[in-house]
């Protein structure tokens, strides 16, 4: 799909009656998207599978910012992209909270993790641990690995 298509999924219902989508109104906000998430693009009709991972990542960012979601779910969200749109994303997620989103993610990336004002530790299906924001990596990883620091 373009990146055009791709940024306005979630929102096809504002952008025309019924099935219809105004393309014109599907390209204005495309590009006001592109903008907001700085995708490195020549224009909206390229294809998202021509971008690097990073500009991937953030085409899928701005379909889940097109709306302007009360919430916002995140899995891995900076999973497998450069140190520069990791920094990007992270900021954008931050922005959206400090915009009144909820945020919710699910990572076992710790950049990811240290956006979050509290992390509940998931080990083989079960919650064993919740961790207060600001505590050491050290401590977050061990409890991910389900390890006793005081042992």
């Amino acid at each position: 799909m373009s990146i055009a298509d791709n940024t306005t999924m979630s929102v096809l219902d504002r952008l025309g009656p019924g099935i219809f989508v105004r393309s014109g109104l599907r390209d204005r906000l495309a590009g006001k998207l592109i903008t907001r998430l700085a995708v490195k693009t020549p224009g909206p009709e390229l294809p998202v599978s021509a971008l690097s991972g990073g500009n991937q990542q953030k085409v899928v960012m701005a379909r889940a910012l097109a709306g302007d979601p009360r919430l916002l779910v995140l899995i891995t969200p900076t999973a497998g992209v450069d140190v520069r749109s990791k920094e990007f994303l992270l900021d954008k997620v931050a922005e959206a909270a400090a915009a009144g989103t909820a945020v919710l993610i699910a990572s076992d990336e710790l950049d990811d993790l240290r956006l979050c004002d509290r992390l509940l530790v998931v080990v083989h299906g079960r919650l064993t641990t919740e961790i207060a924001a600001g505590r050491p990596d050290r401590e977050v990883v061990a409890a991910m690995e389900g390890v006793d620091l005081d042992a």
